[in-house]
């Protein structure tokens, strides 16, 4: 029985940290805006955006530190101080009038802080960033959420939900480079499980001056930058410069 709640919590949580119970779950933190509706008071009705430090200042009660409160639990605050020092049952009402910002930095057109939008995914995120710059690896986008006031990190797909507070990172493909006799020397994309073959097949093929038999690698072991012999079924790896010499007819 221990075993199966324990699933059952981690499955609870990884789901959460998705997005899917944002909304029955969902804690205020600063940026936050909330409305506060107070039937029959107009001076107690209002939208209050939470402070650096997690507070609003409300009428009659002065601060409220709301970080970390519901909208349920903020509202039940409320209405329990205004009860009876102030009001006789107050009928209180509170929900998110604006939630805070998204922030998509890295290899975006335009990175910076957007607003969030109740059902924001990863693509439509990057959509509002502009979409992908040229050189970003739409397998590389790490995800910085707070849980439980410790920050995490998550890889991302595209449909993955996103959450207000979120920090989107878009990392730079991952490049290898070809040199020498192949028919368009350049940089390119690093794919996993990228072979010799495969990288001189995406820079066109050898040119008839090429010899296949002495291609090298430069690759940087351990901080050093060294040289050595490669053959077609070798695996390349990130940051590899392949030179293919000319050979000798």
């Amino acid at each position: 029985m221990k075993s199966l709640i324990s699933k059952i919590t981690g499955i609870v949580l990884f789901l959460w940290t998705l997005g899917v119970f944002a909304q029955d779950t969902y804690t205020l933190s600063p940026g936050d805006e909330v409305s506060i509706v107070v039937f029959g008071e107009d001076d107690l009705t209002m939208d209050v955006k939470l402070n650096e430090k997690g507070q609003i200042n409300f009428p009659l009660l002065g601060v409220i530190n709301a970080r970390g409160m519901s909208v349920a639990e903020l509202e039940t605050t409320i209405t329990s101080e205004l009860s009876g020092a102030y009001l006789v049952n107050p009928d209180v009402r509170v929900s998110i009038a604006e939630y805070r910002q998204v922030f998509i930095n890295g290899e975006v057109t335009s990175p910076g802080g957007y607003d969030y939008k109740p059902g924001l995914t990863l693509d439509k995120a990057v959509a509002l960033a502009g979409g992908f710059s040229e050189k970003a690896s739409k397998e590389r986008v790490t995800l910085t959420r707070e849980i439980n006031g410790v920050a995490q990190q998550f890889s991302m797909r595209p449909t993955d939900a996103v959450l207000p507070g979120d920090i989107i990172t878009i990392s730079e493909y991952l490049q290898i480079f070809v040199n020498g006799e192949v028919q368009r020397p350049g940089n390119y994309a690093y794919q996993s499980g990228l072979t010799l073959e495969k990288t001189i097949a995406l820079a066109g093929g050898f040119t008839g001056r090429a010899s296949k038999k002495r291609i090298k690698v430069s690759r940087d072991i351990d901080g050093q930058q060294q040289q050595g012999r490669i053959r077609m079924g070798d695996p390349v790896y990130p940051g590899d410069i392949i030179s293919v010499p000319e050979g000798f007819f």
